[in-house]
């Protein structure tokens, strides 16, 4: 894993930023999930849906709710969002984690779910930390596996956009698993 450190900033996000969050989340569902989501919803006005969502998500932001932005050299490359708590078995929802195509494979993904697991961590301490991924997006689910993730449950649902996909949960069963798996595939400052 390369990652060029002194170039990327992470920064909490806030209602200002639900345009290039959605403009993001867009973005990666079109690489990530085609052949996943139905192309005529990708190939739609998706951003204004993603936009409805992070003006509300941003706008009424709980306590127990955190998004994080990564820079590389000023542009927007991911984002992450984490709800502390979200579920009383398996902990903090680890809702979304995005990094676009071209900075993927840098450590930044790692760093996102580094920062917000540590944020879980500092905040609500004892929880686990679990996540939902597409069966389809294998390299996803490698990902996390790689991380220390286990495969919890299997769901079948009905996307946005329609349809049926299967989705496993992945989770750290305590968010200390999670962060100390982050941090040994991150590279030293």
């Amino acid at each position: 894993m390369q990652r060029r450190q002194h170039m990327l900033e992470f920064r909490e996000a806030g209602l200002s930023d639900a345009q290039m969050i959605a403009a993001l989340h867009a973005q990666s569902w079109r690489s990530a999930y085609r052949g996943i989501l139905r192309n005529a919803y990708l190939d739609g006005d998706i951003v204004a849906e993603r936009l409805a969502i992070w003006e509300q998500r941003l706008s009424t932001r709980q306590t127990s709710q955190l998004a994080l932005v990564a820079f590389e050299m000023g542009r927007p490359v991911g984002f992450a969002f984490v709800i502390a708590g979200a579920d009383p078995r398996w902990g903090a929802l680890l809702d979304n984690v995005h990094v676009v195509a071209a900075a993927q494979g840098q450590g930044i993904g790692t760093e996102l779910i580094h920062r917000t697991g540590s944020w879980v961590r500092d905040q609500y301490q004892g929880q686990g930390v679990f996540l939902w991924v597409f069966e389809a997006n294998t390299p996803a689910r490698r990902f996390y596996e790689r991380l220390g993730a286990t495969v919890a449950e299997r769901a079948v649902i009905e996307p946005p956009g329609g349809g049926c996909v299967a989705e496993w949960r992945y989770v750290w069963p305590h968010v200390n698993d999670l962060c100390h798996a982050t941090q040994a595939r991150m590279s030293p400052l």
